[in-house]
């Protein structure tokens, strides 16, 4: 069952589209909370920059895209508004996902009925359903048809469905990270992150960033023309370190602009970066026109094929001679289907 538990995932995690019972609240989400991602999916389809995404799908990709919408109902073109994600501590166990959008529950429902280990016990006049995908447990709530709460610990979905009824209390109104979870007009994705240093503790990807106190990167519509304006701030634990992270950004800069010859795409990105230290904050402004990322999406496109055609010459050279190969004829080439990729 492991399309079945994929697909509700999907649906669930990516198609969302904000109603009047589904608008974003600080309220809902934790007072403890020391990470947040928000995902303006309405805004993105919205765009030049949206237009520009479509167009850059391989065939791969849209088949993926009508799987999904074949086994959920929902179309991420036109059902996708926002999708918010918020954690205290590791980004895996400790993350909890809402889904702002139109739901067909019992679809839904269905669909993570036939997953394993699925389980479906009352919280309140609602149900919370779980199941099991790749070895690891799953709790979804649907708060009601436009807003669903999802994560691998059900006492979180729990806590969130008591903060959305109003039982428990939640961040107030001009909490650190209110800004991040309201909806901003030409913002597409922004990621916001407290006690940097505890984050890094936990998650080794953040490594990097293990001596920074807080950062927070946003991604928009390039104005003025069509293409990616991105944001990083990142602040330091003192004037000292930020001095540092300021010095450590001009040099990979710089070394990227000296490998152009043998990395053009990266140094490109080099040349329309600019890099500032204000205090105890460095800021890395970027800016992506629609031109330079055609051009990774070509390239990146050209290594997936070369890679994938390296695994197909690889398994044949492995695979043992079938029907007449061995006096003369042809290997069966037929490959085995495959479940399109998301």
């Amino acid at each position: 069952m492991r399309g079945t538990a994929g697909t509700l995932l999907a649906a669930v995690a990516v198609c969302t589209v904000l109603r009047a019972g589904g608008q974003i609240e600080a309220r809902h989400y934790p007072a403890e909370m020391t990470w947040a991602v928000h995902l303006d999916l309405k805004s993105l389809n919205q765009s030049p920059m949206g237009e520009f995404v479509r167009g850059a799908l391989d065939e791969n990709a849209r088949r993926g895209l009508g799987w999904l919408q074949a086994m959920s109902g929902i179309s991420l073109t036109n059902d996708v508004d926002s999708l918010v994600i918020v954690g205290q501590g590791s980004t895996a166990t400790g993350a909890v996902v809402y889904a702002y959008g139109r739901f067909d529950v019992e679809r839904l429902t269905a669909l993570a009925g036939g997953a394993k280990n699925f389980q479906n016990r009352a919280l309140g006049a609602r149900s919370l359903i779980s199941w099991t995908d790749k070895g690891k447990a799953v709790s979804l709530c649907f708060i009601d048809p436009t807003l669903a709460v999802l994560s691998q610990d059900g006492v979180r979905v729990e806590q969130a469905v008591a903060r959305v009824d109003g039982q428990a209390p939640g961040m107030g109104r001009e909490g650190p990270f209110a800004r991040t979870l309201l909806r901003e007009d030409g913002r597409f994705l922004a990621v916001q992150a407290s006690d940097v240093a505890g984050l890094a503790r936990l998650n080794p990807q953040l490594q990097m960033f293990r001596q920074a106190e807080a950062l927070l990167l946003e991604v928009r519509q390039m104005g003025g023309g069509n293409g990616l304006d991105l944001a990083l701030l990142i602040k330091g634990a003192s004037a000292e370190m930020a001095q540092q992270f300021h010095q450590a950004a001009q040099g990979m800069q710089a070394i990227l602009l000296l490998q152009a010859g043998q990395n053009p795409e990266a140094a490109e990105l080099a040349r329309g970066a600019a890099v500032a230290l204000a205090g105890d904050t460095v800021k890395v402004d970027l800016k992506l026109p629609v031109e330079s990322l055609r051009k990774m999406v070509t390239v990146r496109i050209e290594q997936q094929r070369e890679a994938a055609e390296a695994r197909r010459a690889r398994r044949a050279a492995k695979r043992p001679a079938q029907g007449g190969e061995a006096d003369g004829g042809e290997a069966d080439e037929k490959p085995a289907p495959e479940r399109p990729a998301f």
